[in-house]
């Protein structure tokens, strides 16, 4: 039971799905998208001008007006790490940007035995993210259909930027390619203690592997984090049933299917995701890359004051201030993918953390880090208030 929770808190929110194919300009060129904007339209342009989109990830801003191109940090021979376009809409109907409708509502989790119902920024956020797209309460109103309790109603905003008709957002199971498409996971990063345990014992190691492995796969794919229970089931069912199965050569190539279902969450579906295994060292995020086990607390000050709305200068000095000015320049464009920052409420600091699957970072979530051998650790944040 144990490591079966260790494997599931491996999971986060997965990252968006789309079907709608768009025309666009030379997005490497600097020009503006046209389109529908998803993120799968995005990505399905940038496959037509020769990009391998297995290699980068696209963030579209609130109100999907601009997105930004993001390269996997150990992408090889990229053109560019970031690089942000302005999006041209050939729609603004929101019936033809939602086109996948499908949320169980119940998220999981239980208070005295009672499953919870989603609340309507949940509702939009996993929306969003099934669609692979960023709508805000700026742009639409989420209410819950009081004549129909399978329904949750999406509208436009009045005045807003967005048109159409009414989405009905419909209770009912969803499968794991829906949540969870990207399967190209590409390069991994495990301890060499790992390794060597698994490929001495790959049966008794299956677990371990597999944990590591999922904290790569929930960074590309980021949805589970509100169905924490059902993907607890899921997995303990897989396990029950003998669906979990890896094969990973000795080039350290391998592939990972979980093949469940958990009643009115997930139909019985299959969870894929292929990678490759390397050991090569990731650096803590704490003062000269020293190892942060058995450390009680992690206190770094910084000189100034930082608010929300300059969070990525602290991420940066943050790294400049631990790991050195070079290695923040290196990834300077992407840190606010690679470090979460959570403000304290008198705004006299912050919790500061890498995140788990970094490629770059080397952190493992709280329990799965006693299997994959990676320190689960934060740093206490503290500014000089001026």
């Amino acid at each position: 039971m144990k490591k079966l929770m260790i494997i599931l808190t491996s999971f986060a929110l997965t990252a968006p799905i789309a079907s709608t194919i768009t025309v666009c300009h030379n997005i490497d060129k600097g020009d503006e998208g046209t389109g529908v904007p998803t993120i799968a339209a995005i990505k399905a342009n940038l496959k037509k001008q020769g990009y391998n989109v297995d290699n980068l990830d696209v963030d579209l801003a609130p109100g999907m007006k601009k997105a930004t191109i993001r390269f996997m940090p150990d992408a090889p021979n990229r053109p560019f790490l970031t690089k942000e376009i302005n999006l041209k809409w050939s729609t603004n109907d929101i019936s033809k940007i939602i086109t996948f409708t499908s949320l169980p509502y119940e998220n999981g989790e239980q208070k005295n035995n009672v499953k919870v119902k989603l609340e309507a920024a949940e509702v939009l956020m996993v929306v969003n993210n099934l669609n692979g797209i960023n709508f805000t309460f700026d742009d639409v109103d989420v209410k819950f259909d009081q004549d129909n309790t399978q329904q949750w109603i999406i509208t436009p905003k009045v005045d807003g930027n967005f048109t159409g008709s009414a989405v009905e957002i419909v209770d009912e199971p969803v499968t794991f390619p829906e949540a969870f498409p990207l399967s190209n996971v590409g390069d991994i990063y495990i301890t060499e203690k790992l390794w060597a345990e698994y490929q001495n014992k790959p049966t008794d190691g299956k677990a371990s592997m597999t944990a590591a492995i999922m904290e790569f796969v929930g960074d590309r794919n980021r949805f589970a984090n509100l169905y924490k229970t059902a993907m607890f089931n899921a997995m303990f069912n897989a396990i029950v049933k003998g669906g979990i199965k890896l094969e990973i050569n000795e080039n350290g190539e391998g592939i990972l299917q979980i093949k469940t279902e958990v009643e009115g969450i997930i139909n019985l579906s299959t969870l894929s995701a292929n990678f490759k295994i390397y050991t090569t060292p990731r650096k803590f995020l704490n003062q000269d890359n020293a190892d942060p086990t058995g450390t009680k607390e992690n206190v770094v000050k910084l000189d100034k004051t930082y608010t929300k709305e300059n969070e990525d200068e602290l991420r940066y000095e943050l790294v400049t201030k631990l790991l050195g000015k070079e290695f923040a320049d290196q990834y300077n464009a992407i840190w606010y993918d690679e470090i979460l920052v959570t403000f304290t409420n008198n705004g006299a600091g912050a919790i500061v953390s890498a995140k788990p699957g970094s490629k770059i970072l080397a952190v493992s979530d709280a329990l799965a880090s006693e299997m994959t051998y990676v320190p689960n650790y934060k740093l206490n944040i503290t500014f000089c208030i001026l």
